[in-house]
């Protein structure tokens, strides 16, 4: 049942048009998701500002550079992969044997990517933690609980596009909810006895264990297993592998910057204490990327009606824009209140703050164009994306003070603005090739 309550008969009677029932059923499903999702968001937001307010911030810079570092090996280890998966999938998931043999063949190339991803990565994330005072036996027991966190990722990333096509909402919501509920029981219970960045590391870890084994008894149930690599499948996503490689590497690590620049040129340890503990404010934002990911970005896929298709994007884009306006002027009007949460150590950071969230904006609306161009493989030309955001950067280098935090967010929230208008642009002119078609 939805959380909004059933639909009285009045509502859906005999002169409701099937776009009314359509708009109704949809704001359903995205008000029950979307209220569920909050409650996971400020579950983990929650675990989060206790970890931020219970560690020192020499232990809290360890933890942001180790989740920062994951994240940047589960984004290299899916390079075309969530593209492949969401536009094949699109065309087959009503056909148990083909939808099964695209996960299967998914699976197969997101571990070859994240071997990779791992040889690099690696000795990126040590050299970060011994060069901000980590102890050379710490530093190898927070690679090692990042790495064993990459390894149940790469098979989560692919099995969650299961419940995703075949729209298991509720699905989705449990295994979200218990993994973030988990999470913070088992922080609040070491708080009294014993945590620091390698705990909080291995919690994670053990958490994304969790949602693996719930949703890898889920699609069992809907995909065999034993199924055979698809050689079409293959062929189509080594293609996206090869047209998105390039951009995808410089996306990951951009979308990383702050803490690789401060990680590598500040002043002190506190610095990537302080971003670390600013970019668990944007979180918010996470309720918006999993509404793309698991609502909006395969319901986007499925349409093939020229003219539904439009209304879709512009629902989504405006809602999206409507809600980055809202949080900015929050953050402008009550900045303390957002502060307040962090804890005594982080206060001053008000004008770090509106940099933060205004660079969160820039990227939610980004992920917003980038979801649902990838979902239509939009994707053409993506690569210019590289040289106008080095140009950006290349352009602000002489005046941008890469120790200071407040300069270093100030250049990151530039360096966001080329890809902002690219996806923008690629949108107009994926409608544009439909509207070519139609004539």
């Amino acid at each position: 049942m939805s959380f909004f309550g059933p639909i009285s008969p009045p509502v859906l009677n005999e002169a409701a048009t099937p776009i009314i029932r359509l708009a109704l059923n949809r704001a359903r499903v995205v008000g029950n998701f979307a209220f569920v999702q909050a409650v996971v968001q400020v579950v983990g937001f929650l675990s989060g500002i206790l970890l931020i307010r219970h560690l020192d911030q020499r232990e809290y810079a360890y933890f942001t550079i180790a989740n920062t570092m994951q994240g940047t090996l589960n984004t290299l280890a899916d390079i075309g992969i969530s593209v492949g998966l969401v536009s094949i999938g699109g065309r087959v998931w009503q056909d148990r044997n083909r939808l099964s043999q695209l996960i299967i063949t998914a699976t197969h190339l997101r571990r070859r990517l994240g071997a990779i991803a791992a040889i690099v990565i690696t000795p990126i994330l040590f050299f970060m933690l011994v060069k901000n005072g980590a102890p050379l036996p710490y530093s190898l027991i927070l690679i090692a609980l990042v790495l064993a966190g990459l390894a149940v990722q790469l098979a989560l990333g692919v099995l969650g596009v299961v419940p995703r096509l075949l729209s298991d909402i509720r699905r989705i919501q449990t295994i979200d909810l218990v993994g973030a509920a988990a999470r913070l029981v088992v922080l609040v219970a070491l708080m009294s006895l014993f945590l620091n960045s390698v705990v909080a590391v291995a919690v994670g870890s053990a958490t994304l264990l969790l949602q693996y084994w719930m949703l890898r008894r889920y699609a069992a149930r809907v995909i065999d297993f034993d199924a055979p690599e698809n050689d079409e499948d293959r062929s189509a996503m080594r293609s996206f592998i090869r047209k998105l490689a390039a951009n995808a590497v410089f996306f990951c690590f951009q979308g990383q910057i702050t803490i690789f620049l401060i990680g590598f040129f500040g002043r002190d340890i506190n610095s990537v204490a302080e971003v670390g503990a600013l970019g668990r404010l944007a979180m918010v934002f996470t309720v918006l990327s999993n509404l793309l990911t698991n609502v909006f970005g395969p319901a986007f896929a499925r349409c093939q009606d020229p003219k539904r298709l439009r209304w879709q994007y512009a629902m989504i884009v405006g809602g999206v824009t409507a809600f980055s306006a809202a949080l900015i002027a929050a953050t402008l009007l009550f900045p303390g209140a957002f502060l307040y949460v962090l804890g005594g150590k982080y206060a001053h950071l008000d004008q770090e703050l509106l940099l933060m969230v205004s660079g969160a904006v820039i990227g939610a609306l980004t992920a917003t164009f980038w979801t649902l161009n990838a979902s239509k493989a939009w994707i053409a030309g993506s690569w210019l994306y590289i040289p106008l955001t080095l140009g950006t950067q290349i352009a602000l280098i002489p005046i941008t003070d890469f120790s200071s935090v407040r300069s270093v967010l100030m250049f990151n929230l530039l360096s966001a603005l080329p890809n902002l208008v690219l996806n923008l642009a690629l949108s107009f002119r994926g409608f544009a090739t439909l509207r070519a078609k139609e004539t």
